[in-house]
């Protein structure tokens, strides 16, 4: 489902919007163009409606603010107030059209629809808040599109860092259970001797310090989605009364007389190899197969190094507003150095790095002495050692990637998240 921003300081306008147009778009409001701004570095947005008089920054001002940073953006301007000087001024600032309140719907409608553009035969479409155009990542995004409209557990597999909650939210966003809540527990974050009583509650009086009734996370998410996190960090004395829970849809409290019904989609994620934890004993093997109805694995940011400046520079964005920056970028150099660092720590470590760059460089462009020291690699090597090394990972990729597709360039290419050309003109520049 697409998604349309409304940015109106009349806080009805988006409701409007949402009933009118809620079974084609996924409406959401902004108060002004601050907020607008804010959102779009955020989540992003597939069409703009926006209103030409508001408080602060007015309707023009925040259109060319848009236009500067999301060209491809189609903004309609909507205003009561339409004069030929302000429509001129509108399509001028890059607007793609403008309607006039109180709107005809048709008419709206059909504005709407001329602006946006088809979607591709055969598109991806991005969850909000993740990034990523890597053959991996593109087939991770396909996989939440497709289990979002279903109730089937969902087991997230990925080393620490990588973004598995953000996979369990789009998962929950998408679904038809996103206006309901949703509940992230962490397994391995709890003391054991707590575990129980904080997923599954307690009655009071069940034990001494029972004081009232607690309902645990499965309650609290009744209706919604709850994420168990670390699911691999379960005891095995929990194990089996968690399998129990999805399969009679019900929970027992400590000290509860009868079983309290839950309709809840569950979602689980883990670090570890739940297989080997399977063939340890360490890990209930019904358990795996129930929760593992659709695996979806996150790879490592090593393994796709083609995503790091999309990732690098959105969160620079993101990073210099939430803190009050200018305008921030990378240099070539500066670039190359994080490409071709391996990131351990993944998306959480590249998202730290980041937001420490921004808090301690107040300039335009980032270059190679202000990042910290990556392993050796950052400020203390300069920049010729830091083109080499790029191009020595990126030559090293190719060959792995034209191993594994046994020649292929087209197949190789796709791995590599880039064009055959592009492949071709990097081989040429190898030989």
């Amino acid at each position: 489902m697409r998604r349309l921003l409304v940015v109106d300081d009349e806080p009805n306008m988006a409701w409007l919007f949402a009933q009118s147009f809620g079974k084609v778009f996924r409406v959401t409001g902004a108060r002004n163009g601050e907020e607008a701004l804010a959102f779009l570095e955020r989540e992003g947005a597939d069409l703009v409606m926006l209103d030409l008089c508001m408080p602060g920054m007015d309707g023009l001002t925040a259109l060319r603010e848009i236009q500067r940073r999301h060209p491809a953006l189609p903004v309609i301007m909507m205003t009561a107030f339409a004069t030929v000087k302000t429509a001129v001024e509108a399509i001028k600032a890059g607007a793609r059209d403008y309607v006039m309140k109180p709107f005809d719907l048709d008419e709206l409608r059909r504005v709407m629809n001329s602006v946006l553009p088809p979607a591709p035969a055969g598109a991806v479409p991005r969850p909000s808040g993740m990034f990523g155009e890597s053959p991996a990542m593109l087939e991770v995004f396909r996989k939440i599109e497709r289990v979002a409209a279903t109730d089937a557990c969902v087991l997230i597999l990925g080393e620490t860092g990588t973004g598995k909650e953000l996979v369990a939210r789009a998962i929950h966003e998408s679904s038809v259970r996103h206006n309901r809540p949703f509940v992230a527990f962490n397994c391995a974050a709890v003391p054991e001797n707590l575990l129980e009583s904080e997923l599954f509650g307690y009655e009071k009086g069940a034990f001494t310090d029972a004081r009232s009734r607690k309902p645990g996370r499965f309650e609290l998410a009744n209706g919604g989605t709850l994420l168990l996190d670390e699911v691999g960090d379960m005891p095995l004395g929990l194990q089996a009364k968690l399998l129990r829970v999805l399969e009679t849809r019900t929970v027992e409290p400590l000290g509860a007389i009868r079983p309290v019904p839950v309709d809840l989609r569950v979602l689980a994620s883990t670090h570890r190899d739940l297989k080997d934890m399977v063939r340890a004993g360490v890990f209930r093997e019904d358990l795996f197969f129930r929760l593992a109805v659709v695996p979806v694995h996150l790879p490592p940011l090593r393994e796709r190094p083609g995503d790091v400046a999309l990732l690098a520079n959105h969160l620079l964005r993101h990073f210099a507003e939430r803190h009050g920056k200018g305008f921030q970028t990378f240099s070539p150099a500066a670039m190359a150095c994080l490409e071709a660092h391996a990131w351990p720590g993944n998306v959480r470590e590249l998202r730290n790095l980041i937001e420490q760059v921004v808090v301690l460089w107040d300039g335009v462009t980032v270059d190679v002495e202000h990042l910290p020291d990556l392993a050796g690699i950052g400020a203390k090597a300069p920049a010729s050692s830091l083109r080499q090394l790029k191009a020595g990972y990126e030559q090293e990729r190719i060959r792995e990637a034209l191993e594994a597709c046994g020649g292929n360039r087209t197949r190789a290419a796709e791995m590599l998240g880039i064009s055959r050309r592009a492949l071709q003109l990097k081989l040429k520049a190898m030989e």
